[in-house]
């Protein structure tokens, strides 16, 4: 699955409009000695972890749900992929002892040639595949947006930080337990017209004569998805 701490939501939080009240003579001082605009907390900034935003949230479960069936149906075609070669394989290999040495020649480099073809087909449709998760993990963030601005605001928080951004501090500056139960409660959804996970509704047909390869040359078809 897609590695999820790449998707950037502090960057997107840096654009959101964060209301404060202006600057008072009574406002709170911080150990520095500093003024604090009216409203915002003394510890104006708090830790939100994203991966658990999206693995624990209702939203976060819905998109997950759906990237793993993703990947499933991806496996379940490169499956049919590996075994259809390995049926064509098997075929060329009993074929042998009926075929001249340059018919099974020719019939080697042809199946040599179809499993590299299918071997980067099926590597592109991996990439696709990792790209589409990327953006279904993006909408949701997106979606959480608001309600984070939101959060941020009645909160009086300036700043939210990922975890291993903080060497040291205390437990109290973790809001995502937080986040997840307002997340949960606003009930945002997403949008219906995102776009498809780019896969196949059935393997290609391969093309051609089932072939082998010659003992002093094996090949070996394309293994299943990890």
């Amino acid at each position: 699955m897609v590695r999820l701490s790449t998707i950037l939501l502090a960057g997107a939080l840096l654009c959101a409009p964060v209301c404060v009240a202006a600057q008072t003579a009574g406002g709170a001082s911080d150990s520095l000695g500093a003024r604090l605009p009216q409203g915002v907390s003394p510890v104006p900034y708090r830790i939100l972890d994203q991966d658990r935003l999206l693995r624990e949230s209702e939203l976060g479960q819905e998109i997950l749900d759906g990237i793993r069936a993703a990947e499933a149906e991806l496996e379940a075609e490169n499956q049919q992929y590996f075994d259809q070669l390995a049926t064509e394989e098997r075929a060329l290999t009993d074929a042998r002892a009926s075929l001249t040495p340059e018919e099974f020649r020719a019939r080697a480099d042809e199946f040599d040639a179809r499993v590299e073809s299918i071997r980067s087909e099926r590597a592109r449709a991996s990439q696709a595949l990792a790209r589409w998760s990327e953006g279904e993990a993006q909408r949701f963030f997106d979606a959480a947006l608001p309600v984070l601005v939101q959060m941020m605001n009645e909160r009086g928080i300036l700043a939210l930080l990922k975890p291993d951004t903080l060497i040291l501090g205390s437990d109290m500056l973790d809001v995502t337990d937080d986040a997840i139960a307002l997340l949960d409660a606003s009930g945002t959804g997403i949008d219906d017209d995102a776009p498809e996970a780019p896969l196949e509704t059935q393997p290609r047909e391969p093309d051609g004569p089932p072939a082998e390869t010659p003992a002093d040359s094996p090949i070996v078809p394309i293994a299943p998805a990890d």
